[in-house]
């Protein structure tokens, strides 16, 4: 287990979906708290035309992490020599860590279309 973890530590898919998400979620949180004043009026029409091309990009990130994944899983077997027991907990493993970024790629894109629709909403009924 604590190898696992260590691989998805290491993953730099995983920290560009966490980031994206972090980013999308401070802004959508600060749009949807915000003054309902002109100024916010403004800002709420530039990031609502961003954000989802910003939203949309997690899933895809997600697929990105799976492919790569999977890539490197089968280098992995391509190299090895072992037998198979040993190539089945590569396989596993491999599996885990690839699917486990498609999974978080849309469970942080479902909130934060959640979040963009109320933001979204309450910019029309502003103005």
């Amino acid at each position: 287990m604590t190898s696992l973890r260590a691989d998805f530590a290491g993953n730099a898919v995983i920290w560009a979906i966490l980031a994206l998400a972090l980013f999308c979620y401070v802004l959508l949180f600060n749009l949807a708290l915000g003054d309902r004043d002109v100024p916010w009026k403004r800002q709420a029409g530039i990031w609502l035309k961003i954000l989802p091309v910003l939203l949309a990009a997690l899933p895809l990130l997600g697929l990105l992490g799976t492919i790569e994944g999977l890539l490197t899983t089968f280098r992995g077997l391509g190299r090895s020599g072992a037998a198979d027991l040993n190539q089945q907990v590569l396989v596993s493993s491999g599996i885990a860590n690839a699917l486990i970024t498609t999974q978080l790629g849309l469970i942080m894109v479902i909130p934060g279309l959640l979040l963009y629709s109320y933001v979204r909403r309450r910019h029309r009924e502003h103005g």
